[in-house]
């Protein structure tokens, strides 16, 4: 039996969070699913569950265990409770398994580590992107009605709005209509005329906090205003798509106090945007020392002329602990990306990534993995029924309030399990087929390499580590066979002999060269090539 932790961390960030105690209950249910030991607990609450991950005392001290090996996966109740951001979490939970052997497994997103994982991530996002330009025609032409009539077509509604019945009913029951809310509008009002005299956001979330106000049940927070700042709804106009609509949200905000407020959220975007890294280095926490295998970070300096150099330079090397050159940022991650499109360019590396890619989808969306999901709802549901018919029979006020929270709990977890289910059915509406992926994979080789918002794509998902030394670049990506090796000197099989025997004890590398040539094209020889080039550059 392995063993397993479970780390839980409560955030306070959302309406709708599910406490540490439930985290930790659903958690155990998947050791058990899986057959694994729970051995320890990390626990990170209230002021000390930063989104920031080097803040987190017991995230740390967890990540310090990793070392001693006693546990090989990491349990979490969704993945964001790990790390939020999507790009950190991948590169955290790459290095746990690639350098520890330890996996992170979310108790409510089964996602598998298999090949083609990344480029269907990267697909999903694309068909949406194409799929959303499909739906503008079809659903807008489809919508006209109720936008002529003004009728409330189901978009989510912002403070300040409530809904009231027609006396209409369509296919899905009463039509509705949007009305202003009288209860929060001054709120929203507020808002706009504050923040237009030129009142900090802050100030403004504390002067509705000290007023007793709140938004959803809990204290306004100043990062929240944006969505509400920046949102044509107020002033009655909006664009729904390519077309206009003016009768379907009635006016809270003048339009003359609306563009004033436009314009200071501009002025103090451009002030935030000189003030910021602009600069942002793509590579970070994938690339390292071809020399001494340590990671290489931002580095740079201005010339003669004021002009900016940027470079990813060995962590040793400013310790003067390494003799690795610098290599200039921008040319590096140019670099890296056209080996994604050389790589993809080859049609039988674009055949098994589609091929890896079909099976993953596959494999998530199975049948298995949906009346997995179905079970759980269902019990779920009858434990949400036995708890309310013991909270009519307890006697005790304590014991009623232990019964509230698990209700809390639970309903929690019904809303993210049907959350899930919806996201699976999605999927499986897809009907991915090899012929999109591939078209896909074209659509990629169609990007400019310069272009930094689509390296960024390129990098984040399809490239997994990159090794430099002066002389030798190698990439390896999360595609079966992604490997590519550059180098300016040849290496004679002598030197690869004698860098094995240094580090792993291997007299020769001409036993696996043979092996290798025996049967190229099966999963096991790639793996073993890879292994063979990556022991050689750590």
């Amino acid at each position: 039996m392995k063993n397993a932790v479970i780390y839980a961390r409560f955030s306070s960030h959302g309406q709708n969070e599910m406490s540490i105690e439930g985290q930790i209950r659903v958690c155990k249910e998947l050791a058990e699913r899986h057959g694994l030991k729970i051995i320890h607990t990390y626990i990170e609450k209230a002021k000390s569950a930063s989104k920031d991950t080097h803040k987190r005392k017991s995230f740390q001290d967890m990540l310090k265990d990793v070392e001693s090996g006693a546990f090989q996966h990491i349990l979490v109740y969704k993945f964001d409770r790990f790390v939020r951001n999507r790009l950190e979490s991948m590169k955290l939970k790459h290095k746990l398994k690639e350098e520890h052997g330890v996996r992170v497994l979310s108790a409510l997103e089964p996602i598998s580590d298999d090949e083609g994982g990344e480029l269907y991530e990267m697909f999903v996002e694309w068909n949406d992107e194409k799929y959303s330009k499909r739906l503008s025609k079809n659903v807008l032409n489809g919508i006209t009605t109720a936008v002529d009539n003004g009728t409330y077509t189901g978009a989510r509604l912002i403070l300040g709005y409530k809904l009231i019945d027609t006396d209409r009913v369509g296919k899905k029951g009463t039509i509705h209509k949007v009305a202003i809310d009288e209860e929060q509008a001054p709120i929203i009002r507020y808002i706009f005329e504050q923040y237009a005299k030129g009142t900090d956001k802050k100030e403004i979330a504390d002067a509705l906090n000290a007023d007793g106000k709140q938004y959803n049940g809990k204290p306004f927070k100043y990062r929240s205003f944006d969505k509400w700042l920046n949102n044509p709804k107020y002033t009655g106009e909006f664009m729904l798509g390519d077309r206009p609509c003016n009768n379907m949200f009635p006016q809270i905000i003048d339009k003359l106090l609306f563009a004033q407020v436009q314009k200071r959220l501009e002025k103090n975007k451009i002030l935030a945007g000189a003030n910021s890294a602009v600069t942002p280095y793509l590579l970070t926490g994938k690339v390292y020392c071809g020399h001494c295998d340590t990671a290489m970070t931002a580095d740079g300096g201005t010339g003669r002329h004021g002009k900016k150099h940027y470079y990813y330079a060995c962590k040793k090397k400013k310790k003067d602990l390494c003799e690795k050159k610098r290599n200039k940022k921008d040319d590096l991650e140019e670099y890296v990306v056209l080996c994604v499109k050389n790589f993809l360019s080859d049609p039988k590396n674009a055949d098994i990534s589609a091929t890896d890619t079909i099976n993953f989808y596959e494999e998530r969306t199975n049948n298995d993995g949906l009346r997995s999901i179905e079970v759980r709802i269902t019990n779920a549901r009858n434990e949400v029924e036995n708890m309310a018919n013991a909270f009519i029979l307890a006697k005790s006020d304590l014991l009623r309030a232990s019964i509230e929270t698990k209700m809390t709990d639970l309903e929690t977890l019904l809303d993210d399990l049907q959350m899930q289910k919806s996201q699976l059915e999605l999927e499986r509406g897809f009907k991915i087929t090899k012929k999109q992926i591939l078209d896909f994979i074209a659509d990629i080789l169609q990007g400019n390499e310069k272009d930094k918002e689509y390296q960024r794509k390129v990098i984040d998902n399809l490239v997994k580590k990159v090794y430099i030394s002066d002389g030798n670049k190698f990439v390896y990506l999360n595609l079966s066979g992604g490997r590519i090796n550059e180098c300016d000197q040849p290496i004679t099989l002598d030197e690869t002999n004698g860098a094995l025997v240094s580090v792993l004890g291997v007299q020769s590398l001409s036993p696996m060269l043979h092996h290798h040539q025996k049967a190229p094209n099966t999963l096991s020889d790639r793996v073993l090539g890879a292994f063979a080039f990556l022991y050689f550059y750590i």
